[in-house]
Parts: C-alpha cells; sequence; structure tokens
C-alpha cells in the first residue's frame, strides 16, 4: 500500500492515541519525555519514520520488536542538537578560575583529570571543554587530562568525530581562540588535532545501566547541561544516580542554567562561584557558606557596543523576519484577546520551548503573546524569555538589550538584573556588574513566587541571593 492510499491519521480524535503511543516507545528507548507543546514534532517524526506504513501498523511493530537502526532513527529524529562553541561561557570562567585551582589543591602530583561531557551532540561542548582545560591546567604543575563525551544520538557522534564546523557553530568563539585552536579552510573551521586526540566519543543513553562505565568517582569534572530536562521521571531518577555515582571527591558537577537537582538526590549539594551555579559530593562541602580564594576573570574582555540600545536592533538583523516580526507592542496591531489563565499558559509553553532549545518557536510564541492586549502584565516576562533564547544563540548584545527593556517595563523584575550583572562580569565590566547584581539583590526579597518558580531554575530565592551576594564579593 502506497502512503498516498493511506489515509491521515495523525489528525483530529484518531491522532491521540497514535502519539500517545510513540510518546510512550521513545521513554522505554531513549527515556526521553516528550509533552504536548512537542506534538507537531512528534506527528512529522512518525510520519516520517512509518513510510509507506500507517502510523499504527508502524508504531504496533516498533512495540514488539525496536531494532538498535530504528532506536537510532527515532534519537537522530527527536533529540535536540542546539548547540556552538563556548556556550554559557561562565561555567568555563568558573571552572577555569574556581573549580581548577581547588582542584589542583587537593591532589598533589602527578596528577590526571577525567571530564566527562554527557550529552554532547555533535561535539563543541566537548571540544570547548578541551580548549578550557588546555588552556588552564596544562603547564609546570604538571597535570594530565583527558574527556569522555557521549550522545543517544549517532548522527551527532559522526559529526563530532568530523569535527568539522560552520561560522553559525563558533558564532561566540573569540577571534583569538579560533586562530590559536581552529584550522580553517574554505568550508569551515576544524579543531587542532592536539585536541581532538584528547577527547573520545562514545554512543549511550544516560539512563542505561552499565556498571563498568558507570563507576565510582570516575570523572573530576562533569558536564550534563540541558539534558537532564529532557527526561522522564525513571530515567532522570537513574540518570542522576549515575552522575552522583561517578562524581570523584573534590569533583564538580554542571548542569543547564533551567536545570536543578532540588528533591531528586542528597548526595550532591549546591554551590556557586565565578557566576554560577554547580554541584559537588555533600562529604566535600564544608558547613556554611562556600568560601572561594581564588580570583575570578573575565572570560571576554571585548569591548561593548558602544551603540545605543536602539541601534542594537541591527544585531537582530540575522533573525528571520517570521521569527520576529518586531518587537515594539506599542505598534503592531493587535490579536485577538485571551484570558488572563490562557495568556499565562502561553508564557509557560514559550518558556519550555527555550529551555529545550526550540529557540525559533519560542520567540515567536512570545511575540505573539506580546501583541495580546490580556496579557500586557506579562510583557516583561516573555521579554526576558527573549534575552534567554538570545543568550543560548550567542546574541549577547541583543540579549543585553532585552534584558534592558524586560526591567523597563517591570521596575520590580529582580530577574533581568541579574542576567545584565552577569553578562556585564563576563564582558569585564565590574562597575556595570556591580550596579546591576546590587539591583537584582534588593529586588530578589519581594520577587513573586510566580516569577522564581518560573525563571527561578529550580533554585530558591535564598540560593539566587546567594549568588548575588557572592558575585559582588569577587567584583570588589
Amino acid at each position: 500500500m502506497t502512503r498516498e492510499l493511506v489515509p491521515d491519521l495523525l489528525e483530529g480524535e484518531q491522532a491521540f492515541g497514535l502519539l500517545e503511543r510513540l510518546r510512550t516507545l521513545v521513554a522505554r528507548h531513549l527515556g526521553l519525555l516528550l509533552d504536548p507543546s512537542q506534538d507537531d514534532r512528534l506527528r512529522d517524526t512518525l510520519r516520517r519514520l512509518a513510510g509507506p506504513e500507517t502510523p499504527a501498523a508502524w508504531l504496533t511493530r516498533m512495540e514488539r520488536f525496536t531494532s538498535q537502526a530504528d532506536q537510532d532513527a527515532l534519537a537522530a529524529a527527536l533529540t535536540v542538537g542546539e548547540t556552538y562553541f563556548f556556550r554559557h561561557a561562565e561555567q568555563l570562567d568558573a571552572l577555569r578560575t574556581v573549580v581548577l585551582p581547588r582542584w589542583v589543591k587537593r591532589h598533589p602530583a602527578p596528577r590526571r583529570l577525567r571530564a566527562l561531557c554527557a550529552g554532547c551532540a555533535s561535539g563543541e561542548e566537548a571540544y570547548t571543554l578541551a580548549m578550557t582545560l588546555m588552556r588552564s591546567v596544562l603547564g609546570p604543575g604538571g597535570v594530565d587530562w583527558d574527556i569522555t563525551a557521549f550522545d543517544v544520538n549517532p548522527a551527532a557522534l559522526r559529526h563530532a568525530e568530523r569535527a568539522h564546523y560552520n561560522a553559525w557553530s563558533l558564532r561566540a568563539t573569540p577571534q583569538a581562540w579560533r586562530d590559536l585552536w581552529f584550522r580553517k579552510d574554505e568550508s569551515g573551521w576544524t579543531p587542532l588535532p592536539s585536541l581532538r586526540r584528547r577527547v573520545q566519543f562514545h554512543q549511550r543513553q544516560i539512563a542505561m545501566p552499565d556498571p563498568a562505565f558507570w563507576s565510582s568517582g570516575r570523572f573530576d569534572v562533569i558536564f550534563c547541561r540541558n539534558m537532564l530536562m529532557y527526561l522522564d521521571g525513571p530515567s532522570l531518577q537513574q540518570a542522576v544516580r549515575h552522575l552522583a555515582t561517578v562524581l570523584a571527591p573534590g569533583g564538580t558537577l554542571f548542569l543547564g542554567h533551567a536545570e536543578t537537582l532540588h528533591s531528586l538526590t542528597d548526595q550532591l549539594v549546591l554551590q556557586q562561584g565565578g557566576g554560577c551555579f554547580f554541584y559537588q559530593r555533600r562529604e566535600d562541602v564544608e558547613k556554611g557558606p562556600t568560601s572561594w580564594p581564588f580570583p575570578v576573570e573575565a572570560a571576554d574582555t571585548r569591548p561593548v557596543n558602544p551603540e545605543p540600545p536602539d541601534s542594537l536592533f541591527g544585531a537582530l538583523a540575522s533573525v528571520p523576519t517570521t521569527v520576529w516580526p518586531t518587537l515594539d507592542t506599542d505598534t503592531q496591531p493587535p490579536s485577538p484577546s485571551r484570558s488572563s489563565s490562557d495568556a499565562t499558559h502561553q508564557l509557560d509553553k514559550a518558556l519550555r520551548l527555550v529551555e529545550t532549545g526550540q529557540l525559533d518557536e519560542g520567540l515567536r510564541a512570545c511575540t505573539r503573546l506580546m501583541t495580546d492586549p490580556a496579557a500586557s502584565q506579562l510583557h516583561a516576562d516573555a521579554l526576558y524569555i527573549q534575552a534567554l533564547a538570545l543568550e543560548e544563540r550567542g546574541e549577547l548584545p541583543a540579549a543585553e538589550w532585552h534584558h534592558q527593556r524586560a526591567a523597563a517595563k517591570d521596575a520590580d523584575f529582580a530577574m533581568p538584573h541579574l542576567r545584565l550583572g552577569l553578562l556585564a562580569r563576563r564582558r569585564g565590566e565590574p562597575v556595570a556588574a556591580r550596579r546591576e547584581l546590587r539591583r537584582a539583590l534588593e529586588l530578589l526579597d519581594s520577587e513573586s513566587l510566580d516569577r522564581l518558580r518560573r525563571f527561578g531554575g529550580g533554585f530558591e530565592r535564598e540560593a539566587l541571593r546567594q549568588l548575588c551576594t557572592h558575585d559582588l564579593g569577587d567584583l570588589r
């Protein structure tokens, strides 16, 4: 039977049951949690993978037996590959200037640091980690190191092993680092062999048991960013157990900004330093606030765009107009009014899209929300989500402008000031960083519980206050 003769069962009432079956199949084999906001993507995947079969027949066959090739096809279709070099550079700053000096003091020579990059996608994060370690720990102290990287998507791993990247992947990479660590040809950039041989790539599902791999105390540094948020409940619990097991004494775990281990484990304790949060083993953490005796350097000392905020629209020239028709909500035609509860639902959906790497969809959702008169009280929140999306894309001047506008829309909104302070700190502008962090600290006491729940990344009010206080101390 050809595909044209098969009625499309993925629309209407029959679609719900088919999509639920696919969700169950994906959770069983990949451990992924795909909520209703992913339904369009699930429909497209089911149509494509079913081929000439009906979706129901294909699902029945997969439920009986799913080969490794079938699992690989699901992983390639449904995992998010949004990444680039030097993403979330503040975590790399903290690794280089806070975590590694402490690790070196704790471990006498000869030393060997073992790093894990979980959910490495196409390799940009693993090679960025290699550059950071190469710069930081090789030297007179004789520190040796290696990186193990894994992902569930075999197509992404093939890209990582080829290690050839275009300009978009290097959009946040300083020119000096491009010159130092890459070879350029007419089609892109390749990390130097001295970096590539330090990284070993493997295909692996983070929740899949493997006693040899998940052996106790195997890794000193773990980067597992923006992976846990995709896992279903049982897979999430197993993944956290694995991470807690393999983290060595004195080791450090970095998660994505929207991820937290709160209520998931008591073995790892939240810490802060260098402008970000990370986790360490409970037995390694002394009682009371952590005191870091190491100065924090600014990784990116490039001058900030000196033009006034209005001119930063030029930084958005690369954003398709279908994604971002305009950001001036005062001049956009209003869309049909929705209820306040529906607007809040749309805001949460937009945030979820951004957190799961669907940045264009999240930007579009925010733009629609900002044209809705019934959602006027949420416009500052929508601007903040747009700023987070732009940070993820590496478009930092535009992100800063949106944080500024979110703060201007609602003078009591603390989170934009916190992000502005961290961005200024990364640029090496301590005066601006202190100003924004002090303002964030003032406003956090009265920040609404809804905003803390939505934008706090799972962290309590006091943890965010401690982050501001700690960074203000570093900036004196």
